[in-house]
């Protein structure tokens, strides 16, 4: 197995320390409640792979199982552990039915990414245990399709749910840097898997992607700010949908 990046990571933040601290956590929590021959592989991304974490971002794993029975144990696991380490656990999983498939097995009532992204995503991740997936044969949308899906998740389940009170701003910061990734990739340009960079990358200053790192980074809590950002969200995504 390859030498862990952070294991060379020079000036670790101290959040970055009590992060990997976070991830062995998890790595035992995982080894200890589900059997060791169930579990293809255990991945580690998100803003601790990047090194942009914020003092919301959680640590992410995902575990890839051979049974998907065992999907439900993950949220009973995540929801018992959660928040016992700081930062916080996301203790995700799919099934290798659901990424052969690009489906989910089972219905959720928080929305999360199809199996297709995490395919897409999994080169910049990086494995803690088993072995490497061999996805060429897994099925994924175009990014053309993928955009068309998330933007209606913006309009019939991100910006209703925000609305209600039940999905947090930090959750719609995170789609929209998401949305841009697939907005430029698109128009063809290579994208980096880093949001600072990402946004550097877009010289228009207008863009809504500039707002949102701001927002992220400074994590400005001015209702007023909130609103209007909103109502540039919605115009942009206008905008892509006559794309």
């Amino acid at each position: 197995m390859k030498q862990k990046p952070w294991t060379s990571w020079e000036n670790k933040t101290e959040q970055e320390e009590e992060a990997i601290k976070s991830l062995r956590a998890a790595k035992k929590i995982i080894l200890n409640n589900i059997p060791k021959n169930k579990i293809l592989a255990i991945y580690v991304g998100g803003s601790f792979i990047r090194r942009e974490m914020t003092q919301k971002s959680d640590v992410d794993t995902w575990t890839i199982v051979k049974d998907n029975k065992l999907l439900s144990k993950f949220e009973k696991l995540e929801k018992e552990y959660k928040e016992k380490y700081k930062p916080n656990l996301s203790l995700r999983a799919f099934s290798l039915w659901e990424l052969k498939n690009n489906k989910r097995y089972l219905k959720r009532k928080k929305p999360r990414a199809n199996p297709g992204r995490f395919v897409k995503k999994i080169k910049n991740y990086f494995l803690i245990y088993g072995k490497p997936l061999n996805t060429k044969d897994f099925i994924v949308r175009s990014d053309e399709e993928d955009l068309k899906k998330l933007i209606k998740a913006f309009n019939k389940t991100f910006l209703p749910l925000y609305e209600k009170g039940k999905l947090r701003f930090s959750d719609i910061l995170k789609q929209v840097f998401w949305l841009v990734e697939l907005e430029q990739k698109i128009k063809g340009k290579e994208v980096p898997y880093s949001w600072k960079k990402l946004v550097r990358s877009i010289e228009n200053k207008n863009h809504i992607i500039h707002e949102a790192l701001k927002f992220r980074v400074k994590r400005i809590k001015d209702e007023g700010k909130r609103k209007r950002f909103i109502v540039k969200l919605k115009k942009y995504l206008k905008s892509l949908e006559g794309k």
